[in-house]
């Protein structure tokens, strides 16, 4: 029990850090949001956010092997505007950055020199941006802050237990809106109608929210269905 506080707190402690040194890159290097996207073995995910709306834009590239991918396994940045939707192997993350009105981001590779756990500093801008060598610099230093904050054994536990429980959270959510969206297009509801729907459904059944949005989904979606 005191070995899982101790590595509750180290999880929380780790959080913490993370999103202060995205808080104040946003603000220093003078983008709208950033991320930290982390990999442990094959499960990828975001484990800090200032923009939790964007979680969606990190997930498009998660899906597509977007720039934030590429810079896990390299050092060079790689800078994204959209008017470069000729590279096709951007597609999709360039209509989900569309759709979030995101016109410019900056995928960083985080130094954590860990076998474990890779990851990347994302930044993301509501403009074009006229990216300076100043700001690039920032970028990579900041990038390295989050490294070092990483560097302890007990960082890098909590940062895969932190990735692992991230993805768990990002699949129950997706299905959920999966299910709340069968519901609105059957019942012709608002989509909060519809979480209601799924709430009572939950209430009623004594199931978990995440399992009755399985079930529906999985009922819905079957070949004879």
């Amino acid at each position: 029990m005191e070995h899982d506080s101790t590595r509750d707190a180290a999880e929380v402690r780790l959080n913490r850090l993370l999103n202060l040194i995205l808080e104040t890159a946003v603000e220093a290097i003078g983008f709208s949001a950033a991320t930290i996207t982390a990999r442990n073995g094959d499960e990828v995910s975001t484990v800090g956010a200032t923009d939790q709306r964007l979680i969606a834009l990190d997930e498009a590239q998660y899906e597509a092997d977007g720039p934030c991918i590429t810079t896990l396994d390299q050092s060079d940045p790689i800078f994204w505007e959209d008017d470069a939707a000729s590279d096709e192997r951007w597609e999709h993350f360039a209509e989900t950055a569309a759709h979030l009105g995101v016109k410019s981001s900056l995928s960083v590779h985080v130094p954590t020199d860990s076998p474990e756990v890779a990851a990347s500093l994302n930044l993301y801008a509501r403009e074009r941006l006229d990216l300076s060598d100043r700001q690039l610099q920032m970028s990579i230093n900041y990038a390295e802050q989050l490294a070092m904050t990483l560097q302890s054994v007990d960082a890098y536990t909590a940062a895969a237990t932190l990735a692992r429980n991230m993805a768990d959270a990002m699949r129950t959510r997706a299905v959920i809106e999966q299910a709340k969206g069968i519901l609105m297009a059957e019942e012709r509801i608002s989509g909060e109608q519809a979480f209601q729907r799924l709430v009572e459904l939950s209430q009623h059944t004594n199931a978990k929210l995440r399992h009755v949005a399985r079930r529906l989904v999985d009922e819905r979606t079957r070949p004879d269905s």
